[in-house]
């Protein structure tokens, strides 16, 4: 959906590097790398660019936004470059029955 900004009806709108911008956020989407940054800075991009549109297209991202905020949230995946570089995170809830009651 990144992309598609650059493209929205297959024609450029967009400088070239505004494009080469929008690839860079997309690769490192797709290889994982820095997700909570990449996340925010493509929030703020979509949102920008929402309020320019009207309609059908406008719900599309307004979706594409709701979808980049729970990937920041939910953060990389276990194969991604972020789990290769600051490791991976696991969250262990205790089993004591009795932890709980206090």
């Amino acid at each position: 959906m990144l992309l598609m900004l650059a493209f929205p009806r297959g024609e450029l709108i967009a400088s070239p590097w505004v494009v080469a911008g929008l690839a860079v956020l997309a690769a490192f989407f797709f290889l994982g790398a820095f997700t909570p940054i990449v996340c925010a800075l493509c929030c703020c991009i979509q949102i920008v660019v929402l309020f320019n549109l009207k309609g059908v297209d406008a719900a599309h991202l307004l979706i594409s936004v709701v979808d980049t905020a729970a990937l920041g949230l939910l953060g990389p995946g276990g194969y991604s470059l972020d789990a290769r570089l600051f490791g991976r995170r696991r969250v262990v809830l205790s089993t004591d029955a009795s932890s709980d009651l206090l």
